[in-house]
């Protein structure tokens, strides 16, 4: 397993370069299967285990605290969550303020079972609110101890830009990671269709590379869409799936990547993800697996090493 190491103010933590999602795993695995899950992504090294208070209803959490509780890992284990997600029926509402932060962080440590969460994702943004008004808010929470590192999800470069200016001249903590979608499979915002999502792009490429700030890329092996596509064609994608990503560039890259995986002895799963672990930009790919297969195949990621001149040649279609 590779690891980085993410800087806040003061602190340094060491995470792993793969990183374990667990949004919609507690809608059909027992503990038992996900905790097997766990033990197997945690034996094989890694370390950053990723949630939500929204996740599978408030499942997700629960299931993680009893896994901490029964293993007694938390020493061992980066501890992600996101807070301050709009209600599913009513997207465009803000559950930004301080009152919002302080209801699902709460919530989020007892169901989680630890009194500090490592990183705490603010998981979608307000624009109407200022951005003194938030930093402010949330850096409240690192000085109460209940939080160690402030990340952001689906918030677009400028208002990152920002808080972090904000937070450098007031002596604040700042964003120290960002989470969007990306995986090697291009798509856009206008065909992803999911509202407030924010989609890596070329702008927000640029950004990140030039601030050298670490992004967490979830959906990061699209859905399944090269190993499903590989396997039964374009017919085996889900309706969503196959709107999101059947572009004829991403279907070149699938015969691009199908080399690739042959001639490291990896799966498609892995070899996608080694677009991403190898990048010219600091990043994790958070996985989504839901079965033991899955994982392993993932976790083969873990062994690839490329130049970054190699994971360019994986995404880059020559016209």
């Amino acid at each position: 397993m590779k690891y980085l190491t993410l800087k806040g103010k003061g602190l340094d933590l060491k995470v792993s370069k793969l990183a374990m999602g667990t949004d919609k795993l507690m809608l059909t695995l027992t503990d038992a299967e996900f905790f097997y899950l766990l033990d197997t992504y945690t034996d094989a090294g890694g370390n950053f285990i990723d949630t939500a208070r929204v996740y599978s209803g408030g499942k997700s959490e629960e299931a993680i605290g009893r896994w901490l509780q029964k293993t007694g890992k938390r020493s061992d284990i980066v501890l992600s969550s996101k807070g301050c997600h709009p209600p599913r029926e009513n997207m465009s509402q803000s559950r930004l303020s301080k009152k919002d932060m302080e209801y699902d962080l709460n919530l989020s440590l007892e169901t989680l079972k630890t009194d500090c969460i490592d990183i705490y994702w603010l998981h979608r943004d307000d624009l109407s609110l200022s951005i003194a008004e938030i930093m402010e808010n949330i850096n409240s929470f690192i000085q109460e101890g209940k939080i160690r590192m402030v990340g952001c999800s689906n918030w677009r470069s400028d208002r990152i830009e920002q808080a972090n200016q904000y937070a450098a001249q007031k002596g604040l903590s700042g964003f120290s990671s960002s989470q969007i979608q990306w995986s090697m499979a291009h798509t856009s915002e206008d065909i992803y269709q999911d509202y407030g999502i924010v989609i890596m792009d070329e702008g927000e490429y640029e950004y990140y590379l030039r601030k050298n700030l670490p992004v967490f890329a979830y959906a990061s092996q699209a859905q399944g869409f090269f190993s499903k596509v590989a396997q039964g064609g374009l017919e085996a994608l889900s309706e969503k799936t196959r709107k999101r990503f059947s572009s004829e560039d991403n279907l070149q890259r699938l015969e691009v990547l199908k080399d690739f995986a042959a001639s490291h002895g990896i799966s498609l799963a892995a070899a996608s993800l080694v677009y991403i672990t190898c990048n010219r930009l600091t990043a994790v790919p958070i996985i989504g697996s839901r079965t033991p297969q899955q994982l392993q195949e993932s976790l083969e990621a873990a062994n690839v090493i490329i130049t970054e001149e190699e994971a360019d040649k994986l995404y880059y279609i020559e016209k």
